[in-house]
């Protein structure tokens, strides 16, 4: 199971409430940002990598995959930069406050705790939902049929076929 965030442009008005309210409880740096493009408001946020390249740049292991997302411990961060260099959509930003790495991880702490993470709460006009997301059923394999080989017994509907198809 994992989670993700939802956002709905035709709802947003691009007040930056979202930003602001992930910013005072990061510590003064946001994990999210809105930009405006030909007259709407879109939500950028960590997209929750199944392969993330942050988590496996660390020398020191202060990310993890909790539930499908990408937990930073900043009390295990270092403040080397490499997660911010290997991100392709740059989302690890450094903060100049704390002196070590911050990232979106969908306040997954207050998710388990039964309360929505602080951008979603903050939207006055519902514009971001979390969605629980279940995993995807694998297809089974379907059954390949078998090569007979010669010589070989033959099942009775191959029988009956075999017979009719000598009779006409």
């Amino acid at each position: 199971m994992g989670y993700k965030l939802k956002h709905n442009p035709d709802k947003c008005d691009g007040c930056q409430k979202c930003v602001e309210a992930c910013r005072q409880a990061h510590k003064g740096v946001s994990n999210n940002a809105i930009f405006e493009l030909n007259g709407k408001f879109y939500y950028f946020v960590c997209v929750q990598c199944v392969k993330p390249a942050c988590m496996n740049a660390c020398p020191v292991g202060a990310f993890e995959k909790v539930e499908g997302v990408v937990k930073l411990y900043v009390d295990r961060c270092v403040g080397c930069l490499n997660c911010a260099e290997a991100c392709p959509f740059g989302v690890p930003r450094f903060n100049p406050f704390t002196g070590v790495i911050t990232k979106c991880d969908l306040c997954i702490d207050r998710v388990k705790a039964g309360e929505q993470p602080y951008c979603v709460s903050a939207c006055p006009n519902k514009a971001l939902q979390l969605l629980k997301m279940e995993p995807k059923a694998k297809p089974k394999p379907k059954a390949k049929p078998q090569a007979q080989a010669k010589g070989q017994a033959q099942t009775k509907p191959q029988q009956q076929a075999k017979e009719e198809a000598s009779k006409q």
